[in-house]
């Protein structure tokens, strides 16, 4: 350090500066690297050599001091420290070659290395050149301990240590609770001892005693104990469900008990909507069973009221040519008689019915070769439904026509405006008074109402029937 002398005592403070940031910087990387977790012999020789390097920097500072102190006195005394420096560079060179062993290997011999400046025998080797490297030395330590210091903050901020591990808990929206299997408990984060609050109004002290409770103990005003998935379920007052299980877990070949309580909130909401579903799905379900009851019983009276139609029609059409047979004083066929009742059965099951069209053909026919004419104008409906209870009603109207009225002529009108209309008029003795409606118009009447019409029946001056069916959809 003699050379040191012939420095500007402005240059020597701007060493002592940087000398002094220097230390600074190296006791926080010393503190920094005694704040990580224990470890294993590699961690400990890491430390201490960092220790090392501060010793060293100090070191540093005190031949800096005696430069100074000499110079403002006007003396002229070689570097003393002589046994301490060679002690730390000894210290920090041992400390240096097992740290390398860990992953900082540039920076643990780097250490050395800078130690190593300080020796007196590096001094007397160096001659003039020395404070350069003195100085080189002082930079190396301030760089190396800024690289420390960085690193080792990042450990602090990587590590798991218990306080890192009970804040990631407490993060945790799942309530969690270790006890001993006496029920003391270890660590509980801070979801479930809001939980134990609400539902106890205290913090418990055995984990065991709050467990039973929430099975079968009195809760707090507010609180309801529900079933989920065949397990206890808590239901808070804000509304969520909590639910609580009981875990027994093997540490270090001891036993713990583990309290979680996870938030069902969504699976319960679900499950009782889908509870209400369920019953509104049984409630249609009943519904349609009743509607289809319904069905099967209307089906069953149309079809009786059409077998009935159908008898109605064949033996009225039977009826009424003999009946006409007999007003005439004509002895009747024994062949047609035959054919009637032979037929007659068979008319009354047949499957395979003529069209609308075809049955209004053969009804002339029938009743042309019995003497009463059958006139038609206008064509039967486009639509189906419509044109067959139509052709069953104009049969209805000429039978009845001929049986009551004795005609010899019908005359029926199919036409279309805003609706379907039909109208039956016939040159018969018309009735003295109101019309009784018997089976054949309660019949037609039955029939035009499915359809959503309506039926004017007039007896003066002549007996007819209106019949109008509006278009379109038709009423269920």
């Amino acid at each position: 350090m003699a050379e040191c002398y012939h420095f500007s005592g402005w240059l020597m403070l701007w060493i002592s500066m940087l000398t002094a940031f220097c230390i600074v910087i190296q006791a926080l990387a010393v503190t920094f690297s005694f704040r990580r977790l224990p470890g294993g012999w590699v961690r400990r020789a890491e430390n201490l050599l960092e220790s090392g390097v501060l010793l060293h920097l100090f070191l540093c500072a005190a031949l800096i001091a005696q430069v100074q102190y000499n110079a403002q006195h006007g003396f002229l005394i070689p570097s003393s420290y002589g046994a301490a420096r060679q002690a730390v560079f000894f210290f920090v060179a041992i400390l240096s070659v097992f740290a390398a062993v860990g992953p900082e290997v540039m920076w643990s011999l780097g250490a050395a290395a800078a130690v190593a400046i300080l020796l007196p025998i590096v001094e007397r080797l160096a001659g003039p050149a020395y404070p350069v490297l003195f100085v080189v030395g002082i930079l190396f330590c301030l760089l190396r301990g800024i690289h420390i210091c960085l690193l080792r903050w990042r450990d602090l901020h990587t590590q798991i240590s218990a306080s890192s591990v009970k804040e990631a808990i407490d993060g945790l929206n799942t309530g969690l609770l270790f006890c001993h299997p006496g029920g003391k408990p270890l660590l509980c984060n801070r979801q479930m001892e809001k939980l134990l609050q609400c539902c106890t109004g205290a913090y418990t002290q055995n984990g065991e005693d709050f467990f039973r409770l929430l099975q079968d103990g009195a809760l707090r005003p507010g609180c309801e104990r529900e079933t989920l998935g065949g397990q206890t379920a808590i239901r808070l007052p804000d509304g969520t469900a909590w639910l609580f299980r009981r875990h027994e877990l093997l540490v270090d070949r001891r036993c713990c008990i583990l309290l979680s309580a996870t938030d069902m909130t969504d699976q319960w909401n679900a499950d009782q909507a889908r509870y209400e579903q369920n019953q509104e799905l049984a409630r249609r379900g009943e519904e349609l069973r009743q509607a289809i009851d319904n069905l099967q019983t209307a089906c069953k009276m149309e079809e009786l009221l059409r077998g009935k139609g159908r008898v109605h029609d064949v033996l009225g059409q039977r009826i009424s040519l003999l009946l006409r047979a007999l007003r005439e004083n004509k002895q009747p066929d024994e062949a047609l008689l035959s054919d009637f009742a032979e037929g007659l059965p068979r008319n009354f099951w047949e499957n395979e019915a003529p069209s609308p069209s075809r049955r209004l053909e053969l009804l002339t026919d029938m009743f042309h070769d019995m003497g009463v004419k059958v006139l038609i104008r206008g064509e039967l409906p486009q639509q189906e439904e419509v044109a067959l209870d139509f052709a069953d009603i104009a049969t209805e109207c000429v039978t009845n026509a001929i049986r009551h009225g004795y005609a010899t002529q019908v005359q029926l009108h199919f036409f279309e405006n805003d609706c379907w209309r039909m109208s039956s008029t016939d040159n018969g003795i018309p009735p003295s008074g109101p019309i009784k409606e018997g089976g054949g118009i309660r019949e037609m009447r039955r029939r035009v109402e499915r359809l959503g019409g309506t039926i004017t029946v007039y007896h003066t001056p002549r007996f007819s029937i209106q019949i109008s069916v509006p278009k379109g959809e038709r009423p269920v």
